[in-house]
């Protein structure tokens, strides 16, 4: 089957490249992230323009909660904590606001205002805007076996239609592109049950760096691919 010319239905973006960005521009690393939030709102906008109906963002790694300083980290919440800020117009404008990841760790005060800006926006027809926060693929499929085990199934009634119901992205379609800035060729453990089919496309621009126009350029790129899902 070809999808030439096509637009995804899902995008999904790791955000690689804010510490970095930050470093080369002399800035504490912090800022770096502030900078990336505000590139994410700008591409997020491009792609309700173009079309794509469901765009997943990810935002905060479980490896980077455990592993970045504290001072990092809290920063990072700080950021969340102010979602309906950044997002502003967005929301206005109809974005429906989702999360995933392992959200039951993060501070309480995080918790409460993403749940309910997923409250709010919940009737919203727009674009499906989905932070990937304390999210690993690894955990979410723990917690998925987890999940299925509680439910009191046995293990003849395993099936892939089955298990899927217990993921993070239960009722989103799996993510058509996937794309990675700041250099590295690899997921890194970002949605690796949903991305089995994706097309992958990789950019050396740190992500302060990627504008509407390098969105473009990977939605140019997707339209160009003969996807045929192992026929």
């Amino acid at each position: 089957m070809s999808d030439g010319g096509s637009i995804p239905k899902h995008v999904a973006i790791i955000m690689d490249g804010n510490r970095r960005w930050a470093t080369a521009h002399g800035l504490p690393k912090l800022l770096g992230h502030t900078k990336g939030a505000n590139i994410a709102k700008r591409v997020v906008k491009r792609a309700s323009e173009r079309g794509v109906e469901y765009i997943t963002l990810w935002a905060l790694s479980t490896e980077n909660v455990k592993e970045r300083t504290p001072q990092e980290v809290d920063h990072l919440f700080s950021l969340l904590e102010n979602v309906v800020e950044y997002l502003g117009e967005l929301l206005d404008a109809g974005v429906r606001f989702q999360v995933i990841g392992n959200i039951a760790e993060i501070p309480q005060k995080a918790q409460q205002v993403v749940y309910d800006v997923v409250e709010q926006t919940k009737h919203n027809t727009g674009i499906v805007l989905t932070l990937a926060i304390n999210y690993g693929g690894r955990d979410e499929i723990v917690r998925l076996v987890q999940r299925y085990v509680q439910s009191g199934q046995g293990v003849g009634a395993v099936t892939e239609e089955g298990l899927g119901q217990y993921l993070d992205t239960v009722g989103m379609p799996e993510p058509d592109l996937i794309i990675r800035t700041g250099g590295k060729h690899r997921l890194s453990g970002f949605l690796p049950w949903q991305s089995v089919y994706s097309e992958l496309y990789f950019t050396d621009t740190l992500w302060p760096d990627f504008d509407e126009a390098m969105f473009d350029a990977a939605l140019g790129w997707y339209g160009t691919v003969e996807r045929n899902f192992g026929k």
